[in-house]
């Protein structure tokens, strides 16, 4: 019997410290094969085969599926340009151009990656083909809870937020160049906490 007790809690701490490590190494290894563009990051090679061990860990562990090497990029902020973390009941600015691309899609994400549902009668999205735009093709986003005329992206509660810039058919989704590429900025505007 004591045998079979020492056994069962040196199995216990086997698998616990072995989740524990796995789940740290997948944790600081998020750097890996990650390009940031002022505020953006993006793993090109996240949904290609030669994607690394800890990337696709990182994918089998949230579940979510990615764009393949010749579909486009994912971009994602979760601080804005000043490097202050993005949180759902603050106005922002998003402005500036993105690079070519046949179409591009902006959503708010929670950090688990659930999509922030805005409120009854509002998209959860934007996409760049409905997009008011100046005559250099550029344009200017408001994100936040308040409803703003032009280009407006709702968000709703409080907490954490995460924007998720998709690029579809782009040639930024190649390896080469991806870090030189010109984004939109992330700008605060105003906070209503409470």
């Amino acid at each position: 019997m004591r045998y079979t007790l020492l056994v069962l809690i040196a199995l216990a701490i086997a698998l616990g410290l072995g989740g524990w490590s796995a789940n740290w190494a997948l944790d600081e290894s998020a750097e890996i094969g990650t390009v940031t563009v002022g505020p953006w990051a993006a793993n090109p090679f996240a949904g290609s085969p030669d994607a690394d061990p800890y990337s696709k860990a990182r994918l089998a562990r949230v579940g979510n599926l990615t764009l393949g090497i010749g579909e486009g990029i994912l971009f994602t902020a979760e601080r804005d340009s000043a490097d202050r973390p993005l949180r759902r009941q603050c106005q922002y600015r998003i402005a500036g151009q993105t690079p070519p691309t046949r179409i591009w899609t902006l959503s708010p994400y929670t950090p688990e990656g659930r999509l922030i549902q805005p409120g009854a009668g509002r998209a959860g999205w934007l996409t760049s083909h409905n997009l008011m735009r100046a005559e250099d093709n550029s344009f200017m986003v408001a994100i936040g809870p308040i409803a703003r005329a032009g280009n407006w992206l709702a968000t709703s509660g409080q907490g954490p937020l995460v924007l998720a810039l998709a690029l579809y058919d782009t040639p930024a989704s190649a390896s080469s160049g991806v870090d030189s590429l010109s984004l939109p900025d992330i700008e605060l505007e105003t906070c209503f906490d409470g």
